[in-house]
């Protein structure tokens, strides 16, 4: 085989080895059995060779040494004939006086597990799974604004960046209370959520946040008593909107509905970004902005068998049920002066809305970029609560659920694009047939057009965690715009009619450079399909717009994969 030939089975295996190679915190975690019909045994220190091959032949099972510490520790090793019972082997070796201990020999893996001290104290997190999402996704590229009291993520003046947000982006911002650029906290409420959103992980202090590597867009719009007029909220929604945030985060409300904050949810929502509000703390109805028509609202549960909260408002406006009771995070304290810091835990749907506003930019980070797909997909992911209620006013579709609304993006993605890959791999031979050709060697273009297309999503599930090589290389190729932004990705730059046209003004001289560039070109055919049939995306100008621009790209794409593949052309 030639160097070209294996060179996109050389990248897989070069992705394998450098995300394996990145390092982590970890420990180990037991995985279901594997299928392997393997039995570990563990022989008391003094067992004799005879008496562990005694063993081994009253079992029925021939046992080797697990390492060359055999001879000190005893630790054995067998596998089970298929004709054997597994568990019949491992009740007769634990039987016997000299084994301490026999079991099947399952897998186990590296699980990532964040250095925060405090980690163990956000219930939230853990009744959400968060921990679980964060093997797949940070959500790197994903902007979220806090329209709230400020956030404390900034030096200036007397003003003073808190601790555990070291490390966590935040973008320029604005302030409408007292019209500056400068959105510093006075009152700690918009600093606590913003901590629930993208708190510093992994940083040895503190506590986590459920996205934390997305940045934050701090909007003030209430004062040091955490009170705002109708007009600045209105406001700041509009310019998170403008300022290109994917989720908006709006832990505030009062009142029934308004139709300024109707307008002002609906301007956002053209924009692309999903709004997500508190329902309310008066134990009743669900106050403004939640109720406005295309809001998310969110209520709030607390950590006994999710039994909602007594303050949290319900209705039929709720949408989703979220952690809202003694939510630990860090916040401000003396009004945001000398450097006075505290970590506190504080109740209220304001608790509840940023773990979905979280859980959202996950979603955005792994490419479902259109409002109504997000909402869709953390409703259709939200777990029953543990009480066993399905009353949707007080819960919604459910509680929220970051691990299965990850994966089930994630895995839906991977399975359309490459049902798509088959499909046109499968029309493109058809039609090379129809026209007398041959198929090109499929080791030469299909590791490369899966890559393209599909991508090796399970590799962050493989390894227990995520980082930006990992999340990179775990990507489909039409994907990797992503780790630019959100904004960028929009256009999808890498997935287009462009790329695979260049490279055949640049590689199709050379015969045997075809069957690679019609694989990228297939690969990114059945992307752009995939991407079509999921409902994922959001086109930059529009649903109508984008599906015009994503099929014409893919049938020109189809076409060079065509010409690329047969390898009759690659002779003319």
């Amino acid at each position: 085989m030639t160097v070209r030939a294996w060179l996109p089975w050389m990248m897989a295996g070069a992705t394998l080895a450098l995300a394996t190679a990145t390092p982590s915190t970890a420990h180990a975690q037991l995985l279901a059995p594997s299928d392997s019909r393997e039995v570990v045994v563990d022989f008391d220190d003094s067992t004799s060779e005879s008496e562990v091959r005694e063993a081994a032949r009253e079992a029925g099972v021939e046992l080797v040494a697990n390492s060359y510490l055999a001879g000190e520790d005893r630790i054995y090793r067998g596998r089970v004939g298929a004709n054997a019972s597994l568990s019949s082997v491992i009740a007769r070796l634990r039987a016997r006086s000299s084994v301490r201990a026999a079991d099947e020999n399952v897998t186990m893996q590296a699980s990532w597990t964040p250095n925060d001290p405090q980690l163990g104290d956000q219930w939230g997190l853990a009744r959400i799974h968060a921990p679980a999402a964060w093997d797949t996704t940070c959500g790197r590229g994903v902007t979220v604004a806090v329209v709230d009291t400020g956030v404390a993520c900034e030096n200036h003046g007397e003003f003073t960046r808190v601790m555990d947000l070291a490390g966590t982006r935040c973008a320029l911002g604005y302030n409408f209370v007292n019209d500056t650029n400068h959105a510093n906290d006075d009152q700690g409420h918009g600093t606590h959520v913003a901590g629930t959103i993208a708190q510093t992980t992994n940083n040895n202090f503190g506590v986590a946040g459920i996205a934390h590597c997305a940045t934050i867009v701090p909007v003030k719009v209430l004062d040091e008593r955490g009170r705002g007029t109708l007009a600045d909220v209105a406001e700041g929604i509009r310019f998170a909107a403008d300022a290109g945030a994917q989720v908006i985060n709006l832990s505030l409300g009062g009142g029934r509905r308004v139709k300024v904050l109707e307008e002002a949810v609906a301007y956002a929502r053209a924009r692309g970004a999903i709004v997500v509000c508190a329902a309310g703390n008066n134990g009743r109805y669900v106050e403004s902005p939640a109720a406005e028509p295309g809001a998310f609202a969110v209520s709030a549960i607390s950590p006994a068998t999710d039994d909602l909260a007594y303050f949290s408002s319900r209705g039929p406006e709720v949408d989703i049920a979220a952690p809202g009771v003694n939510i630990l995070q860090q916040t401000i304290c003396n009004r945001g002066r000398d450097r006075c810091e505290q970590f506190a835990s504080w109740s209220g749907t304001s608790m509840a809305a940023p773990h979905v506003a979280g859980v959202a930019a996950l979603l955005v980070s792994v490419g479902v970029t259109d409002p109504d797909a997000i909402e869709r997909a953390l409703q259709s992911s939200a777990a029953r609560p543990e009480n066993g209620s399905t009353d949707r006013e007080l819960y919604g579709a459910g509680v929220l659920d970051a691990q299965a609304a990850v994966r089930q993006a994630v895995d839906k993605s991977a399975t359309f694009r490459a049902i798509a890959l088959a499909l046109l791999a499968t029309l493109t031979f058809a039609r090379i047939r129809v026209r007398n050709g041959k198929l090109a060697n499929p080791l030469a273009w299909l590791p490369l057009a899966f890559l393209t297309a599909v991508g090796p999503w399970f590799l962050p599930k493989l390894l227990s965690h995520t980082t930006p090589a990992i999340d990179l290389l775990s990507r489909p190729l039409g994907d990797w715009s992503q780790l630019l932004g959100v904004g960028v990705h929009k256009w999808l730059p890498f997935a287009n009619a462009a790329l695979p046209m260049l490279f055949v003004g640049v590689f199709f001289s050379r015969p045997a450079l075809r069957a690679p560039v019609g694989g990228f070109a297939l690969g990114t055919a059945a992307f752009l399909l995939g991407t079509l049939a999921t409902g994922f995306h959001r086109a930059p100008l529009g649903s109508l717009a984008g599906f015009v621009w994503l099929t014409v790209n893919a049938l020109v794409c189809l076409w060079v994969a065509r010409i690329g593949l047969d390898r009759e052309s690659a002779k003319n």
